[in-house]
């Protein structure tokens, strides 16, 4: 790649966002093909394959996070969980990482049961005060940070768990107040 190919700055305010990150995809697509034929006829040190290995992290890394914005990322999991997830991005993350009680995860799976209605949701943060439970809501079309209360419904028997930090006390559901299917204890 040239320096002529690299684009001078951002796009032009006038050209819509998911135009230019599609051009921005074949543009560099191509070019990723192109390199790829050269690098299969070179042979590689050790230094060199830990750079094409970080570069091309840097790319799957970006990749995930516009995948995520636009309509949420899905992985295989068991027949118990939803398979969808989500990530934040850097902005979204900044406010919500002063006072909170969670560091940020890579990824945030929907907490919903697998085949539920309406969008996913994941649990994000805990921030200072009253009903401060953060969570990551999305769907093929929007994705929302929004502050959710706590479902009120707790299991009555003990948890048979005995690391649990509830002992003999009822465990609260860990979703939010209205979610679909059934609770998460």
């Amino acid at each position: 790649m040239t320096d002529r190919d690299v684009p001078a700055g951002p796009p032009h305010e006038a050209v819509a966002p998911v135009t230019a990150l599609v051009d921005a995809c074949r543009h560099f697509a191509t070019h990723v093909r192109l390199l790829a034929d050269q690098l299969g006829a070179v042979e590689l040190s050790d230094d060199d394959v830990e750079r094409v290995h970080g570069a091309v992290h840097q790319v799957f890394t970006a990749a995930g996070l516009a995948g995520a914005l636009a309509t949420g990322l899905q992985r295989h999991t068991g027949e118990q969980d939803c398979p969808h997830y989500n990530v934040l991005t850097d902005a979204e993350w900044a406010p919500l990482a002063d006072g909170g009680r969670h560091g940020r995860r890579a990824v945030y799976g929907c907490e919903l049961q697998p085949g539920h209605p309406g969008p996913h949701a994941a649990h994000v943060q805990v921030l200072p005060g009253p009903d401060r439970f953060i969570w990551i809501r999305w769907d093929i079309r929007a994705r929302e940070l929004v502050t959710l209360p706590p479902c009120p419904a707790e299991r009555a028997d003990p948890d048979p768990d005995p690391r649990s930090p509830y002992g003999d006390e009822p465990a609260p559901c860990l979703l939010f107040e209205g979610h679909v299917g059934p609770h998460r204890y």
